[in-house]
């Protein structure tokens, strides 16, 4: 197993910086794997104990979205976390339910006593600035605040690549208590990447967004500059970047680009780099060029910032009803 290093990345404060670093290093055993060097696990916790429950939030314009929904057992209340996937377009149901079932970072929320809503939204790769994905993410908040057993006050999100600017997107739009971005596609959230930039087919997909993330200043106008700041100063909640390889184009983007936005308006803002992993691996937690260990340490570190933002903590399920399998 790689040996990798994790490096927190503070506000301008150093004593803050380390202060967040004991802090998540201190609760990293919250999801239940106590020692990484070891064969990592996941919890799987029976359909009879959680059951997997289909959703349907309803966006402002009336949109019927999808998603699944799975609890800990009992009337709660219970803190509450939001999944978005990356891209640019609607995940098909049968990916979005074998993830909210079998893959890893809802699994180990689920377990430590999340209500856990994975979700997926309607396409925008025809026009990148479209509204309706961000409309349906925060339908699913709004979704959630409604439900008996969810305490209103303590709804994270977590999404990556294009998921992470829909949390960011959320966090401008409604209240949440924190969100964890997870390499925010920050090109969509600033405005740059829209239907007038060029695509390579009849609709747009990520890898055409590649010449921004590898000349932001030529790209970072004053028009996106205004439009980014009006945004950034509507966001309330704390906001945790997970990145890897700090070397990849959208990682520099976002260093350049979204991170000096957000210190410069003061939003709360902690940064946590686990150097040569690849995009999305701590969301995805596929495929062999991802350390399981590392990914591992990514989501107790995102469950550690959610705890120290949430007015209802979570309690994990009776160790009785989980199950430890190793992550393949």
């Amino acid at each position: 197993m790689r040996d990798k290093k994790v490096r927190l990345i503070g506000s301008l404060v150093p004593a803050a910086a380390a202060s967040l670093a004991a802090l998540l290093l201190s609760a990293l055993p919250a999801l239940g794997q106590d020692r990484v060097d070891e064969t990592v696990t996941r919890p799987v916790v029976s359909e009879a104990t959680s059951p997997l429950e289909p959703i349907a939030p309803v966006a402002q314009d009336g949109h019927r979205g999808e998603g699944f929904l799975r609890k800990p057992p009992g009337a709660g209340p219970f803190p509450a976390v939001v999944w978005i996937h990356g891209g640019l377009t609607t995940l098909p149901t049968e990916r979005l339910k074998e993830y909210a079932l079998h893959r890893p970072p809802p699994s180990r929320f689920l377990a430590a006593g999340y209500v856990v809503a994975v979700i997926t939204y309607r396409s925008r790769d025809d026009d990148p600035q479209s509204t309706v994905s961000r409309e349906d993410s925060v339908a699913a908040v709004d979704y959630l605040r409604q439900l008996p057993y969810v305490d209103p006050d303590s709804i994270v999100i977590y999404g990556c690549s294009g998921g992470g600017d829909l949390a960011l997107e959320v966090a401008a739009s409604t209240d949440v208590a924190a969100i964890v971005a997870e390499e925010p596609a920050s090109m969509l959230f600033t405005g740059i990447f829209n239907r007038e930039f060029p695509k390579q087919g009849e609709r747009f997909s990520p890898r055409d967004a590649a010449p921004i993330s590898a000349d932001p200043e030529r790209y970072y106008t004053a028009e996106y500059q205004k439009l980014t700041r009006e945004k950034i100063s509507r966001i309330r909640c704390p906001i945790l970047i997970v990145q890897g390889d700090e070397t990849s184009n959208l990682n520099r983007f976002n260093a350049q680009v979204l991170i000096p936005e957000l210190r410069s308006a003061g939003t709360t803002l902690e940064v946590v780099t686990f150097p040569g992993e690849p995009h999305c691996f701590a969301f995805d937690h596929r495929g062999q060029a991802t350390s399981p260990a590392v990914a591992l340490k990514a989501v107790q570190a995102a469950d550690a910032f959610f705890r120290r933002h949430l007015n209802t903590q979570p309690k994990p399920i009776d160790a009785s009803l989980v199950e430890n399998v190793p992550v393949n």
